[in-house]
């Protein structure tokens, strides 16, 4: 970086951390710190239930950290405690009859161990308990753990701290490993078309590997990871993934510029300290072939520093004619834990993969397809689309004690872009009318996240008090050549015969993104059992775009803006609550977002209102969130797409003003001991308020939304010991109801149901699993960009997998 950028990095950190130790001597006599755990006490509403679970819930209100060492806390049920307690009174309460103790090793840190007992009524002498070797593993719930079955309790992506979903007041949904296993996902939009509001966008502009969603009306184009964003080129293999999270409505309090629909944050995998490793084979239809193994364990004897390794290789051709893929994931990382309070945690990932650029099939004005959906317009002698994605980064916390920790976090991420390939540009009678376009572009940022947070009291109302500071620099640097092809007759065997240019000169576009943020962000608990939750919020962010085309600079634009939000819950009994919540967003355009003169545009921001209801069943087993929301979105910018198509120039329409309404449901977890389920419904009406520049758009729904979608997944494992011990099975659809193409409302896509059928059969170590994809064949468009490119749905497929686990 140049000196100005650093002496810009070293500013705003200074800033960050002088208010943070400020916020600290002002709340410090608020709280009483001096009197700590024996005088502060808090309210506290556990069940009597499995005491790793109650433990946790312990932790989360008094702000604590307890260790429970793997198999102690194994079939042990903790008794209830409901009223005001201190610290030590509670977890006194919680331990009662279990024969553990809970030692405090720092302050605010408890250590499990099993409690000494005397020989004999009056004898000083005591002995410990002998050691129990248990098989079983005990797995404590935080929000970045791996999840045992559908349900997840805990998420840190509405909040950045470790929640309660049933006690925060958004709308956040967690699909776990274990939902992406029994389907057999294989990218990003398997996994989070499981959450309801959350569709595929038809964007094909940037020739990116994944599927961007669109959120609650509107397309999201950046994916989150680990809660730090990553530009919109890049690709996600699930090989290290734990479990992928949907926040709705704005994000941008936490997160920054991003759009008001929501996120989808994916969670890697961490290292674990025992030892596992495993390894899985995976065969399917049109040659797919996909190994992948995953290693974890401690380095050293004392167990403070673990290593996780996951490895993938997929080789796969496609339905779609000619579309042969290639991908190698390595990703490792290392977790240091010096100390109870303490954790370093290094991870690197890369990915590198190649495949031919799909421009999709052709449709009728009726959204009818003109061509088999195997067709391809491929030029087979063109170098197709390649990607190589690198990400590296830490993240360091530590615990002061039982108010002040603090948590950093530094990712780098490059995303290597290359595409040759011929791009339908329009249709012309029964003609495609074709581009070439050969590109090269690299992504790269760097983004520093640092957070302090408090947990304290002031009088009866306990605090979670976030601080942070983040720095975003981003460059992407553009090459391409751009030129009009001859056209290709519309056919099932189209005949493609294009040489391209032999000399050509690549235009150089460069945009620089830089943003500076403070923000900060209140969890309140309130009134009797602390039944009342508010979450208060602000972010200041400063961002300045700039770029160059060639030699020639584009307009710098600095643009400032202050977002909040605000939420309120309230625990009507302990498995119900209801919430309302409002929140803004704010989004700058990029240098290259200009409309069709140059000019620059202004951000987009927006704002959304939210109610809804939050309900446990089963003794906590299923979670079932509805939610009712309204959004509006200012200053949206919407691609040209006749501009593009006619002379691939990229200019977008300005001052337009956007719509969404509509209803969610949500439901995850265990019916029985056998059955699990996850399922959603959403209802989405979108509308055009205001387009000064194509006034007959204003009414009109916004493209590739359809208003109904759902999904449904049921899985059944049979008894253990039964005549079928080790079988499984699960079964599911999903509908998505009449939508259009996302750049052509006049083009309509039918509605589609697609059902899906999994097997599998446990043997010790050993699984073996069977997927049959779009069980009845449904022939369907999946999503469309315009007339001339639309994608059509996977047909019929089967794939199977083996996989040792040791």
């Amino acid at each position: 970086m140049q000196k100005k950028q650093g002496q810009h990095l070293r500013q705003v950190v200074h800033t960050a951390l002088l208010l943070m130790a400020t916020s600290q001597t002002i709340i410090l006599p608020f709280s009483d710190v001096q009197a700590a755990e024996q005088t502060v006490t808090s309210t506290y509403r556990i069940k009597a239930g499995p005491l790793a679970q109650s433990l946790n819930e312990f932790a989360a209100v008094a702000g604590v950290s307890v260790s429970q060492p793997p198999a102690l806390a194994d079939g042990v049920t903790s008794p209830a405690i409901n009223g005001t307690y201190t610290t030590r009174q509670a977890l006194d309460a919680l331990l009662n009859g279990t024969g553990l103790e809970a030692v405090e090793t720092a302050q605010g840190v408890f250590k499990l161990q099993k409690k000494a007992i005397t020989v004999g009524a009056d004898s000083k002498e005591a002995q410990n308990l002998p050691e129990v070797n248990v098989s079983a593993k005990v797995d404590t719930e935080t929000a970045w753990s791996p999840v045992q079955g559908y349900l997840a309790r805990q998420s840190a992506t509405g909040t950045k701290t470790d929640s309660s979903i049933l006690e925060t007041p958004v709308s956040v949904q967690v699909v776990t490993r274990e939902v992406m296993d029994d389907q057999i996902s294989l990218n990003m939009k398997d996994v989070y078309e499981n959450v309801s509001g959350v569709q595929q966008a038809g964007n094909t502009l940037n020739a990116q590997t994944e599927v961007l969603p669109i959120i609650r009306g509107f397309e999201s184009p950046n994916l989150m990871r680990n809660g730090l964003r990553a530009t919109n080129a890049g690709a996600v293999d699930l090989v290290n993934v734990e479990r992928v999270e949907v926040l709705k409505g704005p994000a941008s309090i936490m997160y920054g510029a991003l759009e008001p629909g929501g996120i989808v944050n994916y969670v890697t995998k961490r290292p674990q300290a025992d030892a596992s490793h495993k390894v899985e084979q995976q065969f399917g239809s049109y040659d797919f072939r996909r190994t992948t193994a995953d290693s974890t364990g401690a380095l050293n004897n004392d167990g403070t520093l673990l290593y996780r390794v996951n490895v993938a290789h997929t080789d796969s051709n496609s339905f779609r004619d000619a579309m042969d893929l290639e991908r190698l994931v390595v990703a490792p990382s290392l977790l240091w834990k010096p100390s109870e309070q303490t954790e370093l945690l290094v991870d690197f990932s890369y990915l590198k993969e190649k495949q031919p650029y799909d421009t999709g099939i052709p449709l009728f004005t009726n959204g009818k397809s003109r061509v088999s959906r195997s067709t391809t317009f491929l030029e087979s002698d063109l170098d197709g689309r390649s990607n190589e994605d690198y990400y590296a980064g830490y993240r360091f916390s530590h615990i002061f004690n039982s108010m002040w920790s603090i948590r950093n976090q530094l990712q780098y991420h490059r995303a290597n872009n290359k595409n040759e390939s011929l791009r339908s540009r329009g249709i012309q009678g029964n003609n495609l009318q074709m581009r070439y376009q050969n590109e090269d572009r690299v992504d790269d940022e760097v983004q520093f996240v640092l957070d302090g947070t408090a947990k304290f009291k002031t009088g009866a109302i306990d605090h979670v008090f976030v601080l942070g500071t983040e720095l975003i620099e981003q460059e992407t640097d553009w090459h391409r050549f751009r030129a009009n092809a001859p056209n290709v007759a519309i056919s099932n065997d189209p005949v493609v015969n294009y040489v391209p240019p032999a000399n050509q000169t690549l235009s150089d576009e460069y945009a620089k993104t830089k943003w500076a943020s403070l923000y900060f962000q209140d969890q309140l608990s309130l009134l009797e059992d602390g039944r009342l939750k508010l979450l208060l919020g602000g972010r200041f962010d400063d961002v300045v775009t700039s770029g160059r085309d060639g030699s020639v600079a584009t307009q710098k634009v600095k643009d400032q803006a202050f977002t909040s939000r605000a939420g309120a819950l309230f625990m009507l009994t302990e498995d119900h609550s209801i919430y309302l919540s409002a929140s803004q967003s704010f989004r700058p355009q990029t240098p290259t977002t200009i409309d069709a003169a140059g000019n620059p545009l202004d951000p987009t921001t927006g704002r959304q209102y939210e109610v809804g209801l939050k309900s446990a069943f089963l003794n906590q087993r299923l979670l079932t969130t509805v939610a009712v929301y309204d959004i509006e979105k200012k200053n949206v910018a919407v691609f040209n797409q006749a501009l593009f198509n006619a002379t691939g120039q990229n200019a977008y329409f300005p001052g337009i003003k956007q719509r969404s309404r509509g209803v969610e449901l949500d439901t995850s977890g265990q019916l029985t001991d056998q059955l699990k389920l996850i399922a959603s419904y959403a209802y989405t009406d979108t509308e055009v308020l205001e387009n000064k520049g194509d006034p007959n758009q204003v009414g009109n729904p916004l493209g590739g939304v359809s208003p109904h979608v759902s999904r449904i997944w049921l899985s059944y494992d049979f008894f253990t010991g039964g005549r079928f011990s080790g079988l499984g099975m699960g079964i599911g659809a999903r509908y998505v109801g009449e939508s259009t193409a996302q750049y052509d409302t006049n083009i309509k896509l039918d509605a589609y149901t697609v059902a899906d059928f999994s097997l599998w059969y446990r043997w010790q170590n050993v699984r073996a699993s069977l997927n049959i994809k779009n069980l009845f064949n449904e022939d369907y468009i999946a999503r469309a960009s315009d007339a001339n490119i639309a994608h059509p749905g996977i047909p019929r497929s089967v794939f199977a997998s083996a996989s040792m686990q040791f």
